[in-house]
């Protein structure tokens, strides 16, 4: 039965969709949660200085140069370094350990940056901040309809 209130004479009826539901409050909570990854994580345009050297800002560059080096004009080809020798055939040094798609995205991202390393490096954290946030809430979803209460799932 819908809900009614009083103002002066007239009784009005709240809609039931208008209803505080508490079921509902997990998933803004979640997006809220989820924002702080961008409020402090996707402000710095370059790697960070991480102990033992190398760890976090090598995999970074790695992935970043072949998704640079995704082109037509090598076959697409996934490859770390280009070794031209005059008279002789290019010499790639390969790195396909991982799919194609995710390489693909990065490039997508960085593309209009030109040759702004700061620029790209930014576009590739800010891509990857939101393929992370949408894993999140697709976990969310799925916890919350195996176990029928978003609560728990939060």
């Amino acid at each position: 039965m819908p809900q009614t209130s009083t103002r002066g004479r007239q009784a009005t009826r709240v809609r039931p969709s208008l209803r505080f539901r508490p079921e509902r409050l997990p998933l803004p909570l979640l997006l809220l949660a989820l924002s702080a990854l961008f409020l402090y994580s996707a402000d710095k345009g370059y790697f960070y200085h991480t102990y033992p050297p190398g760890n976090h800002d090598g995999n970074s560059s790695m992935r970043l140069a072949i998704a640079e080096n995704l082109s037509p004009d090598h076959g697409f080809r996934l490859f770390l370094e280009l070794r031209a020798r005059p008279g002789d055939a290019p010499n790639y040094r390969m790195y396909s350990r991982f799919p194609v798609g995710g390489y693909a995205l990065v490039k997508l991202a960085v593309l209009p940056f030109g040759n702004d390393l700061s620029a790209k490096i930014l576009a590739a954290r800010i891509l990857m901040l939101l393929l992370f946030g949408a894993a999140a809430i697709l976990a969310f979803h799925a916890l919350a309809r195996i176990t029928s209460r978003p609560w728990v799932a939060l």
